[in-house]
This record gives C-alpha cells, structure tokens and sequence, in this order.
C-alpha cells in the first residue's frame, strides 16, 4: 500500500503547459500511448518513482516519489496528446494540490516522454522542476527509465485508483473518487437514486452514509475489476452479505464483447 508519511519538502507551481521536449505537428504520439496499460506498475531501477496504474483507465495512476528521502504523494496522469494538453509525459500532481495549503497552490511535477525501449520501458527527460528540489539523483541525471510489470493482487488497493468509478450490477448502487479520493479516502454515489458518500477508512475498512445517517460499513476487498463490499459491521439487512462492484468498462465489455478492451 503507498505510503502515508507526510512531507514538508516546498516545491514551486509547474505550469501544466510546460513546453515538451520536440515540437510536432501530430496531435497524438503513439509511440508513447501505446505503452498505456491497466493494472500495472511503473517504476525505476532505483526506486525513486513508483507508479501503480489501477481502475477502469490506464492513463490515470498513484505515484509515490522520493525525494530527498520524503515520500511525495501523487496522482499521475500519462498524457500523448500535444495538441491539447502541449505536453507529452507524465504529469504527477501532488497531494498539496488537493488537501494542502492552498497559498501554496499545491505543486505538479513531470517527466517528458523522449523515446520507448523494449519490454515496455520508456525514456523520460527529467523535467527541470525536479533538478529544483536539490535531490542529488535528479540534478545529476538527465535522463531516467521507467518499466512496467504486471500488478500482483496483494498491491491491488481501490482507494488508490485515480480517476475511478464503480457499479453494481445487481442493484442501483455507485460510486465515483474525486481528486483528493487517495488522501481523504471520501468518494461520491448514488443509491436507489439517492446521494450518497463512501469513505475508504484505515485497514480496508469502509463506510457509506446518507447526510447523517449510517448505510453500511466493513470491510473492502480490491480486485482486478473493481472491488467487493463486505458489510460485516453494519449494513447486511438493508445491501446482504457482501456486494460487488466493477468498472463502467467491465459492464461494456460483457454488454459488447467484441468489442475488445
């Protein structure tokens, strides 16, 4: 699970439309788009940025990155469309952005794509913001490689999904994270059309409510496609035992399954 130490590294605002590493004229790059992928791991060799890639999208993900020996919370996202974001990389939000002090205007941190290598790996540029921290293995590489590897399930943990929504399939349940869902642990949804919120809570606990009023709480499991509610503390008489949740793109997928991923 990532780390919840808290950091007082101060970090400058990087504008998202930072200028990318070649000017083109294409508004995709494919070569970097086709390395996307769900329910993998990012990382380097050295451990300094680990990135897990979880939920129904593969261009959103968690990262954890080490600078000067603090543990930076952030939520990344991979981007190869020039035309409209004019950056092609990663982008890592951090926490600050979401829950921090908002005079400081939270910080963004990037890596600039520069080329794929083989076994699914890319080169990155290390962008200059991050040669600002001072960390001695920023300022003295230029150049840093990122490889993927398959998620196992024991690193599976929905609260960390970025960018997610989940459904029911057998009764009108729902939830979708918002920005901060990795560090306050709160979600939205809706129940038999009625708002509601869901709060991921310490040790795969969780808890739904309606304004004041307690739903349900136990505990969650994370899977591959989505994640399963057992209600073992409260809850069993109005949703049963346990419920199970999936991804809009595992509901399409059995609705059109020709249709690929």
């Amino acid at each position: 699970m990532p780390s919840t130490k808290k950091t007082t590294v101060v970090l400058p605002l990087i504008a998202l439309f930072a200028t990318p590493l070649f000017c083109s004229c294409e508004r995709y790059n494919d070569e970097f788009g086709n390395l996307f992928e769900k329910n993998v791991v990012w990382s380097d060799e050295e451990g300094k940025i680990t990135i897990t890639v979880q939920g129904g999208r593969e261009d959103y993900g968690f990262a954890n990155i080490d600078i000067n020996g603090e543990t930076i919370k952030a939520n990344a996202r991979f981007t190869n469309d020039y035309k409209m974001d004019r950056y092609i990389g990663i982008i890592f939000q951090t926490e600050e952005c979401f829950v921090g002090d908002s005079s400081k205007n939270g910080r963004s941190l990037g890596l600039d794509f520069k080329e794929s290598t083989s076994g699914g790996s890319a080169i990155f540029e290390i962008g200059s913001f991050l040669k600002e921290t001072e960390d001695p293995y920023y300022v003295s590489h230029s150049l840093i490689a990122l490889s993927k590897r398959p998620i196992t399930a024991d690193e599976l943990d929905a609260r960390y999904c970025v960018n997610c929504s989940w459904y029911s399939e057998e009764i009108d349940l729902s939830f979708y994270q918002i920005d901060d869902t990795p560090y306050t642990g709160k979600m939205y949804g809706k129940y038999n059309s009625k708002d509601i919120e869901f709060f991921f809570l310490n040790d795969c606990g969780f808890k739904i409510t309606k304004g004041e009023e307690r739903l349900g709480e136990g505990r969650y499991a994370s899977t591959f496609d989505g994640m399963t509610l057992s209600f073992d503390v409260y809850g069993k008489e109005e949703f049963g035992e346990s419920r199970s949740l999936v991804w809009p793109s595992i509901i399409y997928q059995k609705n059109h399954p020709s249709s690929g991923k």
